[in-house]
């Protein structure tokens, strides 16, 4: 059997008329991690919503094939609920996973139902155990407490603990440290990484934070204006980026010595991505007149390294 997990081709979706992502393409093997780093409004939380089958999210073409089934082609319902079945989701603050005043073990009740995965004679064991995965002590304390009682990292922990109860295949997490102060961010990452390593749950997390998908990431996307504009093994792409983009934003970590980098100028577009041209174009520094025409296309420049720069045809300094 293939370990291919997820496999999404010229995947294109947005929200009413218009386009927010469009000709994504990559494949997952299970247990991996995946980072989609770039700017806010690149397209990367559209396409997690697109994975969940998100209501107010078009497919405007492209397909989905998760575990090799066309998401695609299955009715609205019936894709929103294999979806839900194989995928979970943790946000950016534990208020839009958890509500804020009902105890964690109504929660956690409550969600086990709807997805038919209640047993009252085995919850307590199974909590214990999801807990103890990702170092979450005193369990039963913890379930009777109510959320707001909780700091941010135990909350994103007890998060990740509902997804191993629900056995899911693949974790969908929206820049999960971001609201965290540093010692948390560290601490939720490693449970991340934790939870690939003892469960071998695949994970797809989004994140503007370059030495979290450092730490995390098996393979990193980098996206800009709604197109995937590098794609490659985490080693490759942060040591040696071949888009300009890519350039930019490694180049814009601060330094030790107190340097800070320079920005780029100009703004990334608004109207998502084009029909034809690169979207970097008025913005980089290598930009030629090809670059205003040129249709869009992912050239190998290495190996499993993919980069949509024209100047990609061949392997750049």
């Amino acid at each position: 059997m293939s370990d291919t997990i997820l496999t999404l081709d010229r995947l294109c979706v947005g929200y009413g008329d218009r386009p927010a992502a469009a000709d994504v393409s990559f494949s997952l093997q299970r247990g991996e991690i995946l980072c989609l780093v770039g700017e806010s409004g690149c397209g990367k939380s559209t396409l997690l919503k697109a994975l969940m089958a998100a209501p107010e999210i078009r497919l405007f073409s492209g397909s989905i094939t998760l575990e090799g089934t066309e998401l695609s082609a299955l009715p609205p319902k019936q894709r929103h609920k294999l979806c839900c079945e194989k995928m979970g989701i943790i946000f950016q603050t534990p208020e839009a996973t958890f509500n804020p005043i009902r105890s964690y073990r109504k929660q956690f009740i409550e969600t086990l139902k709807s997805h038919g995965k209640y047993d009252p004679k085995t919850f307590d064991a199974k909590v214990a155990e999801a807990f103890a995965k990702v170092e979450l002590s005193d369990w039963r304390r913890v379930l009777g407490e109510c959320p707001f009682a909780l700091s941010g990292g135990m909350n994103q922990r007890a998060a990740l603990a509902l997804a191993l109860l629900l056995e899911q295949e693949i974790l969908l997490c929206d820049e999960p440290t971001s609201a965290l102060d540093a010692t948390i961010q560290l601490q939720v990452a490693e449970e991340l990484k934790r939870l690939r390593d003892k469960s071998g749950v695949t994970q797809i997390i989004v994140t503007h934070n370059l030495a979290l998908a450092h730490f995390l990431a098996d393979h990193i996307g980098v996206m800009y204006a709604g197109r995937l504009v590098e794609f490659g093994r985490a080693c490759d792409v942060l040591r040696s980026p071949q888009h300009p983009y890519t350039k930019s934003l490694r180049a814009a970590i601060p330094s030790l010595d107190g340097t800070m980098p320079g920005g780029l100028p100009g703004s990334p577009p608004m109207t998502g991505p084009a029909e034809r041209g690169c979207e970097f174009c008025d913005r980089c520094p290598r930009a030629a007149e090809e670059c205003a025409h040129a249709p869009y296309a992912m050239h190998q420049v290495g190996d499993g390294h993919f980069v949509s720069c024209c100047s990609g045809k061949e392997a750049m300094p």
